[in-house]
């Protein structure tokens, strides 16, 4: 004879559950909880070092004592219509 296995459908009321299949639930939130932690630790690490490169490198994208090669045109402030 074929058993059936039941297939369990969670309900989301967890007090009308059997208490074996609330510890399940609870460890394995629990485990899903700290896998998502762990994956933002690595996500903000991530970041740190990219904000820190873009930090090193801000010298060299923004040196305003340089001067640029691309010629400027005369504003309002400047010329004859000052």
């Amino acid at each position: 004879m074929e058993q059936e296995q039941k297939q369990f459908k969670c309900t989301g009321d967890c007090t009308k559950c059997h208490p074996v299949q609330r510890q399940y639930c609870s460890s394995q939130k629990g485990y899903d909880n700290q896998r998502l932690l762990l994956d933002l630790m690595g996500a903000v690490e991530e970041l740190k070092a990219k904000i820190e490169a873009i930090q090193d490198n801000e010298a060299l994208v923004f040196v305003p004592e340089e001067k640029s090669e691309i010629p400027t045109l005369p504003t309002a402030q400047e010329g004859d219509g000052a």
